[in-house]
């Protein structure tokens, strides 16, 4: 049965409701990954590394994973709507001393506090998501809802990071977030109904279990620290890698004793003896790994393309209406209950053509068209394999276990988009590198070309009034900068073709892996009959 007209006042369309969620749960998703589009302008701002910039974007996602099981004792306390707006009261003056600080370590922690305050929106607003859809087709459509909009909230970040950065100082981000949630908020508290309770039974606030918060939140932030940083710090050359590291198995072995003894677990990991789970733990992250990164082409399509970042934001307009179209196919082909594996090898199939197209993109004749065809069938996958792993993977445990089979998810989740940011700046550092030596040795024994191309930049600086002296220095920074730039291209072009091998070895899996299993086991029937 619909469960709005026990939620919303009677006055209220239903239009209204979808859009309201949908303006209220847009900016909590966007914080996960706010300056996506201005890395740089965030590095300068607090005078960190980029690497640090990722690592608190990172931080944000441990604040989500970890704080998720408590947060359900609290929505489950208060009043709906009087949880809803102290998250919301929390969540603005959080993006307030962000504001407000430069201070490096203070923006860390506060990242991370939003990530937790951003647990409670998110809380409120899947309920709310879930109440719009009959009970046999809520867990499909609410899902198909709220990962169809933190997907293509990337989307309005580079529109929203392109308007920002351009016309104002880096802060005033956090100040904008608060102005964009603002109508969200006062619309939802203005059509629900008073003394809301989206929860049937009250849990007091006793005995809550912050042990295994406060191991299960270090464990992800040390494990997230050794993925971004180990490269930095050339891994176990390092000592604070080797602490890390110890300080990694000493914690997980204790949370899982904990668990294990626990009545009420953090965590149930019983979940992890079902095979299906397994499967789409394994699915989820490899998902992550190859779903296909543009951060790798920035270079080519802000400099060889010449792409602005207005230009920028609008075609990943075409990558959010891939998301929405394969979203919404594939909540319907779950909904008929198709074929699984079908639908995967439909989703990494669109991620592979994304990424033979992208391999090909990189060339003097590119334009702005060139990648809005690649876009689509990116977000196209992402929709598909997005909806369909995190259904597939929550389904396979019982019910009364789901929500720590949903716990798990974000979890992975995590992991895997961390590894996917390490992975990329890993495969940037090390490519680059192979490439400029050979580029550079290039020039230096082609000495008819490096010489022609010197003289050209050396033409063009003196035809604009420099002299000579000052023309041959010119000269020789354009060609450093020219080399740089293609060697970019020539890393990206690794990056694309390498993902690509991958996926294809992923679809090979899906494809062969579930028949040998059978075959193995008939053989093993026959050999060893029981």
């Amino acid at each position: 049965m619909n469960q709005s007209s026990n939620i919303f006042k009677n006055w209220v369309p239903k239009w209204l409701i979808k859009v309201t969620i949908f303006i209220v749960i847009l900016p909590a998703v966007s914080m996960l990954a706010a300056y996506i589009g201005g890395v740089s302008s965030a590095a300068s701002f607090y005078g960190l590394d980029p690497t640090d910039i990722q690592f608190s974007i990172v931080l944000y996602y441990v604040g989500i994973a970890s704080f998720f099981p408590l947060e359900r004792r609290f929505f489950s306390y208060f009043a709906s709507k009087t949880y809803f707006l102290m998250c919301v009261l929390l969540f603005t003056a959080i993006n307030l001393l962000l504001y407000s600080t430069q201070n490096a370590l203070l923006f860390l922690v506060l990242r991370y506090l939003g990530g937790v305050v951003t647990v409670g929106l998110i809380g409120v607003t899947i309920n709310l998501i879930f109440s719009q859809f009959h009970s046999n087709r809520s867990r499909v459509l609410g899902y198909a809802v709220f990962y169809g909009t933190l997907l293509i909230s990337n989307a309005f970040i580079y529109l929203f990071d392109a308007y920002i950065f351009q016309n104002y100082d880096f802060n005033v981000l956090y100040l904008a977030i608060i102005y964009v949630q603002i109508p969200g908020v006062l619309l939802l508290l203005l059509c629900l109904k008073t003394n809301l309770r989206l929860h049937q039974k009250r849990l007091p606030l006793l005995d809550l279990d912050w042990k295994s918060f406060v191991i299960y939140s270090t464990l992800l932030t040390l494990i997230a620290y050794v993925i971004m940083y180990g490269q930095y710090y050339n891994w176990f050359e390092s000592i604070r890698i080797w602490v890390c590291v110890g300080s990694i198995i000493l914690l997980l072995g204790i949370f899982i004793l904990v668990q294990k003894n626990r009545k009420r677990p953090f965590i149930d990991l019983t979940i992890y003896k079902f095979r299906n789970f397994r499967i789409g733990a394994l699915l989820l992250i490899l998902y992550y790994i190859s779903k296909g990164d543009l951060s790798a082409a920035n270079t080519f399509l802000f400099n060889e393309m010449g792409l602005d970042s207005y230009h920028y934001a609008y075609i990943m307009l075409f990558n959010a209406i891939g998301i929405v179209v394969g979203i919404t196919i594939t909540a319907r082909f779950l909904l008929r209950k198709r074929n699984m594996r079908l639908i995967w090898l439909t989703g990494f199939a669109f991620l592979l053509l994304y990424h033979i197209q992208m391999f090909f993109v990189f060339g003097s004749q590119a334009n702005e068209n060139s990648v809005v065809l690649p876009l689509f069938f990116q977000g196209l996958g992402n929709g598909i394999l997005m909806l369909s792993i995190v259904f597939f993977t929550i389904s396979s445990v019982p019910e009364s276990k789901s929500f720590s089979a949903s716990l798990s998810g974000v979890s992975f989740r995590f992991f895997a988009f961390t590894v996917s940011l390490a992975l990329i700046s890993f495969v940037n550092l090390k490519q680059v590198s192979v490439h400029y030596n050979e580029l550079g040795n290039t020039i230096t024994t082609l000495n008819s070309e490096s010489g022609k191309r010197l003289q050209l930049y050396e033409n063009l600086a003196l035809a604009k009034g420099a002299s000579t002296i000052k023309a041959k220095v010119v000269a020789k920074k354009l060609m450093g900068k020219a080399v740089a730039n293609h060697t970019n291209i020539l890393f990206a072009r690794d990056y694309y073709y390498y993902m690509g091998v991958f996926i294809f070895f992923i679809m090979l899996g899906i494809a062969l892996i579930p028949h040998l299993h059978f075959r193995f086991r008939k053989i093993g029937a026959e050999v060893i009959p029981i």
